[in-house]
């Protein structure tokens, strides 16, 4: 996405101004006052589809107001919270705030997770973990495998045309491994859509994962294809590219070995995982924000060309 100063004045600014809500701040800081008791907050990261407030006794609660064509699709909240426990806050739907003849503002009301923004990698095996447990024991009730699998297909026909050639023997690799990947024996997963550190909060203290939150983009897809986070708490852009950690190799050795342990995975297994692991890469940096595919959400700014975040993580 573009390079931008982010203040949280601005975020907020933006979100009312840009959207063409038919509501003001003023009016949903009213509706949080009014039914709380108190001044709403707002937290220190906004999404660029929400506003969202602390509110209630001692800010228990978190009252998020989404754009109308970014709602949270309440049946994937019930499966992520199904999956992965208290990790996912409990979420209802209030209502709406504006104009009916305008565009409104839909209201929804969660519990408030400790902890803070961050990722690291033993947290991120256990949660992992959780999803292919899941499977074993639910399958991939209801999840539309054809279509999915078309739409997989077509976003990799579009990468190898959007992207430069230097990825296509990775972008080949990937659709040879599609049909296993879809063939009714590996997992389908919940997968959440922006799995990125402001998603992921953190015991500042302990480094245990103790909430996932904005699962507006989640989706059901083939395991792994959410483990570009994995990669991603191993190193950091920064002025001069990407610096992996001192030990990043030892790290990422130690969670694919334990996860097979937990998770009893085949070899076979585990190299899809690994592979889907690179399709994630792909779907998250390869694909431009405003390409307009459904599940993993592209990052990456069509009017920019770079491709330091695949150059670093796939080649």
């Amino acid at each position: 996405m573009p390079k931008i100063t982010y203040t949280l004045d601005s975020a907020i600014e933006n979100f009312f101004s840009e959207e063409g809500t038919s509501v003001s701040r003023a009016e949903c800081d009213a509706f949080v006052r009014q039914r709380y008791g108190a001044a709403a907050s707002p937290v220190a990261v906004q999404g660029l589809s929400s506003y969202t407030v602390i509110a209630g006794i001692g800010g228990d609660k978190i009252i998020q107001f989404r754009q109308r064509d970014s709602p949270l699709d309440e049946s994937m909240l019930k499966i992520a919270k199904a999956v992965h426990g208290d990790l996912v806050p409990s979420c209802s739907h209030l209502g709406w705030n504006g104009d009916l003849n305008g565009s409104r503002l839909s209201i929804y009301e969660m519990n408030r997770l400790p902890g803070e923004n961050y990722i690291t990698t033993r947290s991120e095996l256990s949660f992992s973990a959780d999803a292919w447990r899941w499977f074993k024991t639910k399958g991939h009730e209801g999840a539309d495998m054809v279509t999915i699998k078309a739409e997989c297909e077509a976003r990799f026909e579009h990468l190898a045309k959007a992207i430069p050639s230097r990825f296509m023997q990775t972008i080949t690799e990937i659709q040879i491994a599609l049909p296993p990947l879809f063939d009714g024996s590996y997992p389908m997963v919940l997968t959440h859509g922006d799995l990125n550190e402001m998603n992921i909060l953190v015991n500042p203290h302990t480094g245990e994962i103790t909430g996932i939150v904005d699962w507006a983009e989640a989706s059901i897809q083939p395991f792994g294809f959410a483990l570009y986070a994995l990669e991603n708490c191993l190193g950091s852009m920064g002025p001069d590219g990407w610096k992996w950690f001192e030990d990043a190799d030892s790290l990422r050795n130690a969670f694919w070995q334990r996860f097979t342990e937990v998770a009893g995975l085949s070899e076979t297994q585990r190299k899809l995982a690994e592979l889907a692991g690179k399709a994630g890469i792909l779907l998250r940096y390869g694909t431009a924000y405003d390409a307009g595919f459904s599940g993993v959400l592209g990052v990456r700014d069509p009017m920019v060309d770079d491709f330091s975040y695949l150059d670093a993580l796939l080649l």
